[in-house]
């Protein structure tokens, strides 16, 4: 990001920092105290519980450069919104990852066809040949709103850099 950037993107971006940064710390948290709590630990529950850790760890150096106001930082946050929008079940395989809070609508199709809602904060859900017979899709409410926002927040950033360097060219 450029340092020319006005005072309220500049708030807006420590505010999406601040609560990427939370959100990532809570989920860590969550981790650690799940390997905490792990009677035995194999080298598949510590590989399992480490890919849980770079999403969370993701998250929070999502927070972390958009606090320093990094280039790239609205990018990263984008991608790390995108992969919390969509969970899903299907055939023994399951992802649904929130690193913050997550407000979900989702459909149940395992048995018929139940509308289903969930809120928390935080969760990494990862199965592997688990419940071959869920069939479930959710929707992070919460994601989908920040993906907007920062969707809102590049476009406003693009304009001002833009600006800026079209009045720069008056002054040479």
């Amino acid at each position: 990001m450029e340092k020319l950037i006005s005072k309220e993107i500049q708030s807006d971006l420590s505010k999406l920092g601040i609560y990427q940064i939370a959100g990532g710390g809570v989920g860590v948290l969550m981790v650690l105290w799940g390997m905490y709590n792990t009677e035995a630990l194999t080298g598949l529950t510590i590989l399992i519980f480490g890919f849980m850790l770079v999403f969370f760890g993701y998250s929070i150096y999502c927070g972390i450069i958009c606090i320093t106001e990094k280039k790239n930082a609205l990018g990263h946050s984008l991608a790390n919104q995108l992969l919390q929008v969509l969970g899903f079940a299907i055939v023994g395989f399951a992802f649904k990852y929130a690193a913050g809070l997550y407000l979900t609508i989702g459909l149940d199709l395992t048995e018929s066809f139940n509308l289903k809602f969930g809120t928390g904060i935080s969760k990494f859900e990862l199965n592997f040949n688990k419940e071959v017979d869920r069939v479930e899709l959710d929707f992070n409410l919460v994601a989908l709103g920040l993906i907007f926002w920062i969707e809102k927040l590049r476009k406003k950033v693009k304009a001002e850099i833009e600006f800026r360097q079209v009045a720069s060219m008056g002054e040479s």
